[in-house]
């Protein structure tokens, strides 16, 4: 028994000296996949960015690993040298890209505990690896198969560069948080003034924020960067690089920042959307064809669908109204919004609590927060600045074509910095209300009931798993019988709800899909009213169908993927046209759509904005005002707007404020506004749409509305009923039943 434990005990030391030796020459061959060559790590310096461009080739933006304001080593403060080593890599002048001290900790730590928090082993130089090289996923072997990695690396990269080098690379490729990389841009950023002329405190600010940029950002988090400012100072005392003295004095100073507005970028939720297909198009085309491409490092170009000029315009309506509607809703509420939402509040406080006291989150400190028309600096406490960053109301807007669905404007939200969750992407879904009605009545057309069938607008009861349902109208009006026309110009809640159950939901979700609508939608009756949560995209790409004669396309925004030497890697190659509705019915319903914008919730389009182009539309209001939506026709454009809060609590009470009409529609009139400006944008703006044949055309020729026999009033000619809307008023029925029949008996 003696001599078995023995052997077992040999056989452990012998595992626990060797195993890391065959680990270390695993990794070292390529094992795991293969390292950076000597001559890659020459041509660091010889990164290559990759370029966006749009359309018409003009550029909307580069992915980089080296900032474009790059500086050398002279260029930068040696006070931010010496808090950077202190704090960072106290022996970084001594090792060869290994600490061994810090190392066995890792060791401990990191490989045999599995624990990737435990930080505080890897040098400047492994940082450096770890900016240069990202990690890559090994599934359960991930911290010691990377970890091992960027020693090797780090160690190759010693014996290539002096050490000045080296701490230049890597002030030149660290990020400090926002879209800032490089020592130059944050210092610019948070100081305005070069890195040159960083002071002692400033400088221990910007190394602070390398543990957590977000964190310890000065702006955002004053009172958590002060502290870990302090902490960097106290560090450079103990490396002697400070006297006591110098710390206590640079620690009694308040912090002071002088932040620079970053300019604005064209189209940066695009520009996001964009990074992350092309990315995972490298990995997929690296892993088939064993390159090693990179984004940020290769000088690939990417051309795209987007047109600057209208995204420019998509813009500026988007930021010229939502200061405005804002500005509505900030009086609407008048600071009473969270005594209606006190556990929504709650909730979100949790989130960002981080173990801080009731007191701590109400005390007020200097910070820098979303403001319209610029961001500025306020002192608020860290729960004013909650209720303050949810209050705003948020948008989403996309234009496409509808003949391919190429994508050729894209506005995900008010601010990138400050909001970046893109409300256009595919994963941003909300309920788009009445939007969706056109789709229950393409529907029914498609299944052959007439448009010109004439569906009483009266409420009827539904039998759900919740019980009882019925829906209401507007103005509570539930008289008279509508043609389709007439119910959608109108938005006739019970209409759509009856015609749903009379085509079918199943029946009307499949054609949705056929449409393009990927969402979930629920099998029931409210459906009509657009319960379903579906994404911009989806909407937009099933209103395409109604212009491009029935055809579903396929939203897209890259046209072709080059690398630097121009060698195509990838091209978008358009399917074969499936077609979703029938041409008969695709303009019929584009018909109807126009009737909207010239009669219907939309006429504002006509009255206030004064746009006189052929389209159409269809607004959309959610319950309880929580998202207002506005689709827009037109022969060679389709677009689609949503705006409402991050949630849906965060709403207008009162409709007339609420609506799509009111919320979303303004932004497409004044992106379209300056689409007319511009000549170049004729194809667009003065288009018509195709003509129908004329026995389509016929089909659609009947009135809007017309009321049912009513005995009391034919009895009582005079009494005036109360509150009734005049729902006919475009076209008066002088020849409706009442005035018949009265004419019968006169005869008589």
């Amino acid at each position: 028994m003696k001599k078995l434990f023995f052997k077992i005990l040999g056989f452990l030391v012998l595992a626990t000296v060797i195993g890391p030796i065959v680990f270390f020459f695993m990794v070292l061959k390529g094992f795991f996949g293969e390292l950076p060559s000597d001559k890659e790590l020459q041509n660091i310096h010889h990164l290559e960015a990759s370029i966006v461009l749009d359309a018409n080739g003009n550029s909307l933006g580069k992915f980089y690993v080296q900032d474009r304001s790059a500086v050398g080593y002279d260029a930068i403060s040696p006070k931010l040298i010496n808090a950077l080593i202190a704090t960072e890599d106290q022996r970084f002048f001594f090792h060869q890209g290994i600490d061994l001290r810090s190392l066995g900790r890792v060791v401990v730590k990191t490989i045999l505990l599995q624990k990737g928090s435990s930080g505080g082993g890897s040098t400047l130089t492994q940082q450096l690896v770890k900016n240069l090289f990202p990690r890559k996923n090994y599934t359960a072997f991930y911290y010691p198969i990377n970890k091992m990695r960027e020693i090797i690396i780090a160690y190759n990269l010693e014996q290539v560069y002096t050490k000045q080098e080296l701490l230049e690379l890597y002030l030149n490729t660290v990020s400090f948080g926002e879209d800032v990389y490089g020592i130059e841009s944050a210092s610019e950023r948070y100081f305005n003034v070069s890195a040159q002329k960083l002071n002692q405190q400033q400088a221990a600010v910007l190394v602070g924020m390398l543990k957590a940029t977000t964190s310890y950002n000065p702006v955002r988090h004053p009172e958590a960067s002060l502290s870990r400012r302090n902490i960097v100072l106290a560090q450079m005392v103990k490396q002697e690089m400070l006297t006591k003295t110098e710390c206590d004095s640079l620690q009694a100073l308040g912090l002071e920042t002088d932040y620079q507005q970053p300019k604005g970028t064209l189209a940066p939720y695009f520009l996001a959307t964009i990074r992350k297909k092309a990315s995972s198009f490298l990995e997929e085309y690296n892993s088939a064809h064993e390159t090693d491409l990179s984004l940020r490092k290769s000088g690939i170009k990417i051309y795209t669908t987007l047109d600057a000029d209208m995204q420019r315009y998509a813009e500026q309506a988007m930021l010229t109204h939502m200061q405005k509607l804002q500005t509505i809703f900030d009086k609407h509420w008048n600071g009473t919004l969270w005594a209606k939402n006190k556990k929504l509040l709650q909730k979100e406080l949790d989130k960002i609590a981080k173990g801080r006291t009731e007191a701590e989150l109400k005390k007020a400190t200097e910070m820098r927060v979303f403001a319209w028309p610029n961001a500025t600096n306020k002192a608020m406490s860290p729960l004013d600045s909650l209720k303050h960053h949810l209050e705003q109301l948020q948008v989403g807007f996309l234009a496409m074509q509808p003949s391919n669905g190429a994508i050729k404007a894209w506005v995900g939200g008010i601010n990138y910095t400050y909001y970046p969750y893109d409300h256009v992407a595919e994963k941003a879904k909300r309920q788009v209300g009445s939007t969706f009605k056109p789709l229950v009545y393409a529907t029914a057309l498609e299944n052959n009931v007439s448009p010109c069938t004439y569906f009483k607008a009266e409420q009827k009861s539904f039998e759900t798993k919740e019980g009882n349902w019925k829906t209401g109208n507007d103005h509570g009006n539930y008289e008279g019988k509508y043609s389709m026309e007439g119910a959608l110009e109108e938005s006739v809640n019970t209409v759509a709800v009856n015609l749903l159950n009379e085509v079918g939901i199943a029946t009307t979700i499949n054609q949705a899909q056929k449409m393009g609508i990927n969402s979930a939608m629920p099998k029931v009756p409210s459906l009509a009213l657009g319960v379903a949560s579906i994404s911009i995209q989806e909407m937009v790409a099933a209103y395409c169908t109604f212009v491009n004669g029935g055809y579903k396309v396929r939203p897209h925004a890259i046209l072709r993927i080059e690398d630097k030497d121009g060698n195509v890697l990838y091209e978008y190659k358009e399917k074969a046209k499936t077609r979703a509705l029938s041409a008969k019915t695709a303009a019929q319903m584009t018909k109807l759509l126009e009737g909207v914008v010239e009669d219907g919730t939309g006429k504002s389009i006509r009255t206030k904005y004064k746009l006189i182009n052929p389209m159409g539309g269809k607004t959309g209001t959610t319950q309880g005002n929580a998202d207002g939506w506005f689709m827009a026709i037109t022969p060679h454009l389709v677009s689609g707007t949503w705006v409402g809060g991050i949630y849906p609590a965060i709403r207008f009470r009162d409709t007339s404020l609420g609506q799509g009409a009111t919320m979303a529609l303004p932004i497409w009139a004044g992106f379209y506004q300056q689409l007319n400006a511009n000549k170049d944008f004729n194809y667009y703006t003065q288009s018509s749409f195709k003509s129908m044949p004329q026995n389509w055309a016929d089909e659609l020729d009947c009135d809007p509305f017309k009321e049912e026999f009513n005995l009391r009033k034919w009895l009582f000619p005079n009494r005036k009923s109360k509150g009734k809307k005049d729902l006919n008023k475009k076209k008066n029925n002088t020849d409706g039943i009442l005035k018949k029949i009265g004419k019968w008996f006169k005869k008589e």
